[in-house]
C-alpha cells in the first residue's frame, strides 16, 4: 500500500502505455460517493465497484467490473498463501501481519523481528523501503527517543518477512526474494492465477515487490473463493485475519475494526482499492478511478448491508464509527454520502 514510483500528467487524450489497454478508464466508472457541504455537492469519486453472491454470482456491478486494476496490497492474503505453500512455519499472529498494510506500531515491527528472527533474518534483510510508521503516537516517540527510520515499520514489512521465511524454508536465495523469477514470486503468481484468473500485466510496487494487474470482477472472484475455500492454507489465512485484526492494519483503522466488530475479511489497496468478504461468501471489490479511499468503506458496508451480508447492529454501529467527524464551525458541516443510494 504504498504510493506509485512516478506520476505522470498525461496531455494528449490518445496517448495510452501499451501495458495499461484495457485500465480503468473514466468511461468504465460511475458516480460513487459524494460530499456534500450545506446540502450542496461539493466533490464526487467516480470509480466501479462489483458485488458477488453466495454462490460467486454477479448481484451488482456499478461501473465496468472488467477494467483492469493494479489491487496493489488488497492481494497480500493471497502472497501470504503462496509464503505458507512454500513452506513457511508462520505463528498466526505472523501469518495476519504477512496480510496486513499495517500503520507501523511498535507491535507491529516487533512481530515482524519475531518473525525474521525465526529464521535466522534481520531486518537488514528486508528489502521494502525505511520509513517512519503512520501510527502517529510511535512516530513521534521514535522521533523523541531520536530512533532512525526503519523497514520494520513500512506497511508491507510483515509480507516481505514471510517472503524471506519463505525463501530460507525452500532453500531458495533470499537477496532476490523479490525477482519474479524467483520460487516464492513464482509460487504468489500461481496462487493469484489459481484465485483470480488471468495476470495480462506484471509490474513493480512501491515496496519493490511485483504488481499485478487483473479486472476489478478478478478480485471480487479471489476474496469470495479465499473465504469459502475448503483448502487449508486458505483457511489459515482467513482465520489468522479473524482472530488478530490488530495485526492487518492498526486499532481503530476501518480494515481492522470491520474484521473485529463485523467477521468481514477486510483488505484495501493503495490508490481507492478495497475488497470485503462475509463469511457467507458475499463479496464487494471496489476502485477509486482518482485513487482517493475516502468513502470506500461505507459504501462497501453499504453494498454488504444491502444484500444482508452483515447484521444490522454490526453495520450501524461501523457507520457511526466510520463516518468522518463533522469539523466545519457553524449550523452545518460537510457531509460524506454514497452517491447511489438506491443502487
Amino acid at each position: 500500500m504504498t504510493s506509485p514510483e512516478h506520476v505522470y500528467f498525461k496531455t494528449s487524450p490518445t496517448h495510452k502505455l501499451s501495458c495499461m489497454d484495457g485500465s480503468l478508464e473514466i468511461s468504465d466508472c460511475a458516480q460513487l460517493v459524494q460530499v456534500r457541504r450545506n446540502g450542496v455537492v461539493e466533490s464526487r469519486h467516480y470509480g466501479a465497484v462489483v458485488v458477488l453472491g453466495s454462490d460467486g454470482s454477479q448481484l451488482l456491478a456499478l461501473g465496468n467490473p472488467q477494467a483492469l486494476i493494479f489491487p496493489r496490497s488488497a492481494i497480500k492474503p493471497f502472497q501470504a498463501l503462496a509464503s505458507l505453500r512454500c513452506g513457511a512455519d508462520l505463528g498466526a499472529e505472523q501469518l495476519a501481519l504477512a496480510c496486513a498494510s499495517h500503520v507501523g506500531s511498535f507491535a507491529h515491527q516487533n512481530l515482524a523481528h519475531q518473525l525474521l528472527d525465526s529464521a535466522g533474518l534481520s531486518a537488514s534483510d528486508l528489502q521494502c523501503p525505511e520509513a517512519w510508521p503512520a501510527d502517529s503516537a510511535t512516530r513521534t516517540q521514535m522521533i523523541l527517543e531520536h530512533l532512525p527510520k526503519t523497514r520494520l515499520a513500512f506497511n508491507c514489512s510483515g509480507k516481505h518477512a514471510a517472503f524471506l521465511v519463505a525463501a530460507k524454508a525452500m532453500g531458495a536465495r533470499t537477496e532476490s526474494y523479490l525477482d519474479p523469477r524467483h520460487p516464492v514470486q513464482e509460487a504468489a503468481r500461481g496462487v493469484l492465477e489459481e484465485y483470480c484468473g488471468p495476470i495480462p500485466f506484471t509490474g513493480v510496487d512501491g515496496c519493490g515487490a511485483p504488481a499485478i494487474q487483473m479486472s476489478l470482477r478478478s478480485l471480487a472472484d479471489g476474496f469470495h473463493q479465499l473465504v469459502t475455500s475448503t483448502q487449508r492454507e486458505a483457511q489459515k489465512v482467513v482465520r489468522a485475519m479473524l482472530d488478530h485484526p490488530w495485526a492487518v492494519r492498526g486499532a481503530g483503522q476501518p480494515n481492522t475494526e470491520v474484521i473485529r466488530q463485523a467477521g468481514i475479511i477486510a483488505k484495501l489497496g493503495a490508490e481507492g482499492v478495497l475488497a470485503m468478504a462475509a463469511p457467507n461468501g458475499v463479496t464487494v471489490a471496489l476502485k477509486m478511478l482518482d485513487g482517493s479511499s475516502r468513502g470506500t468503506d461505507l459504501l462497501a458496508l453499504s453494498l454488504l448491508h444491502k444484500f444482508s451480508a452483515i447484521e444490522e447492529n454490526e453495520y450501524r454501529t461501523l457507520q457511526e464509527l466510520l463516518q468522518p467527524p463533522a469539523i466545519t464551525a457553524g449550523a452545518q458541516a460537510a457531509d460524506l454520502q454514497l452517491a447511489e443510494t438506491d443502487f
